[in-house]
């Protein structure tokens, strides 16, 4: 896959899609620098390198030619892109729970993806393969309808139009935003079941959060307590040496405090640059910088209380768990980000394959990747990473942080 800086730059009309006129855009607060002497200079500074970028290409190289032909990737039938000969990939997705069931998650990866294509600064409808499979893509998930898909969508849509400036995806971006603002709940924050369950959840919220960031750069205006809301929210749930629980009553459904929600409730601290000198965020802060990312994995046995003894995974492997590590340390700067990204690349450089159909792709062999996302999701988490560093800027930090 090659890459076209001039040709993105001079891009002029995409087919089939009426352009709007587009009001002056605001400055990007949170949107990195994807083109040009900007980007390189990010990536210099903070740490990117020829490797980071070779990997970066190697796995959007692999998301292309695994593309479903509507515009969607298939998480659990993406081995039907294969090439004809030789083996196909392994690694499929699986039901919410890692049953043996489809992957019911298929939009919410397909924008993920989306998001690993613009992180590297393709647009969509631009000269080149990558241009027309991002068109269809966005095109198919503008109006999605699916919950865990809206917010990653929305901030695709609010990236694409920030990024071409031409307002062809202002309707879809302003009435998605206006979705999600709507969906916010009375304590604060966001809940993927609510309101048939009482309170808003970490995960959701934590996807929520940088979609409404990034319309913002798009020029969406958003709701002027959204950090201290989310802020005073979070500070209300349990937490246990930095893990975090899942909703305000989460052991009533089952759920304990954990280390995924610990590093997401980083952050969304850090994003939104409130709360972020309290006691609450420095376990936070301190639970993430003790897990920096590693490549190794192993299980044992536990006895879980009304669920009987599991097989559950020792060690602190997950795409997901460090992708919100990923995006907090950044925003932390400093020593954090240096030893984060330092073994973020030695985490997941040796591990990308690098032969057969497979290549460029990581197997998925955390939690999250391994149960569910499969393939597509530990690629497409991978690829987000290595952006960073040119993905986001570091937004201005509080007084005396």
């Amino acid at each position: 896959m090659r890459r076209s800086w001039t040709l993105i730059l001079l891009l002029l009309v995409s087919e089939g899609r009426a352009e709007e006129p587009a009001p002056a855009a605001p400055a990007r607060r949170l949107l990195g620098p994807r083109l040009g002497p900007e980007r390189e200079a990010a990536l210099k500074r903070y740490g990117g390198t020829a490797e980071t970028e070779q990997a970066v290409l190697g796995g959007l190289d692999w998301l292309l030619r695994h593309q479903g032909p509507e515009g969607l990737w298939d998480a659990d039938g993406f081995a039907s892109r294969c090439a004809p000969a030789g083996p196909v990939c392994e690694g499929k997705g699986r039901g919410q729970h890692g049953e043996d069931l489809p992957c019911p998650f298929d939009e919410a990866i397909s924008a993920l993806a989306l998001l690993a294509f613009l992180g590297a600064g393709y647009v969509p409808g631009a000269p080149g393969a990558e241009g027309p499979a991002l068109e269809r893509a966005l095109t198919r998930l503008a109006a999605t309808g699916d919950s865990w898909a809206l917010p990653l969508v929305t901030e695709a849509l609010a990236e694409a139009e920030a990024l071409e400036g031409r307002g062809r995806w202002r309707r879809a971006l302003e009435a998605n935003a206006k979705r999600l603002v709507g969906a916010r709940q009375p304590d604060g924050a966001w809940g993927y079941a609510a309101p048939w369950r009482r309170g808003s959840d970490v995960p959701y919220t934590a996807l929520v959060v940088p979609a409404l960031l990034a319309a913002r750069d798009a020029g969406v205006a958003l709701p002027e307590d959204l950090g201290r809301g989310v802020d005073a929210w979070l500070t209300s749930l349990e937490a246990e040496q930095g893990k975090l629980a899942y909703l305000l009553d989460g052991r009533a459904y089952g759920y304990t405090p954990t280390t995924s929600n610990g590093h997401a409730a980083f952050a969304l601290r850090e994003l939104l640059e409130t709360g972020t000198r309290s006691p609450r965020h420095a376990t936070h802060a301190a639970l993430v910088a003790g897990e920096a990312p590693a490549w190794k994995i192993s299980f044992r046995e536990v006895e879980v209380p009304g669920r009987g003894r599991l097989r559950v995974q020792v060690g602190h492997l997950s795409l997901y768990a460090w992708w919100y590590g990923t995006l907090g340390s950044f925003q932390k700067g400093g020593a954090a980000w240096t030893r984060w990204q330092g073994a973020l690349k030695g985490a997941l450089l040796p591990h990308q394959r690098k032969n057969g159909c497979a290549r460029g792709s990581w197997d998925p062999e955390g939690t999250y990747e391994r149960q569910t996302g499969g393939r597509v999701f530990a690629t497409a988490l991978a690829v987000l990473m290595l952006e960073q560093p040119y993905r986001h800027r570091r937004l201005a930090s509080e007084p005396g942080r």
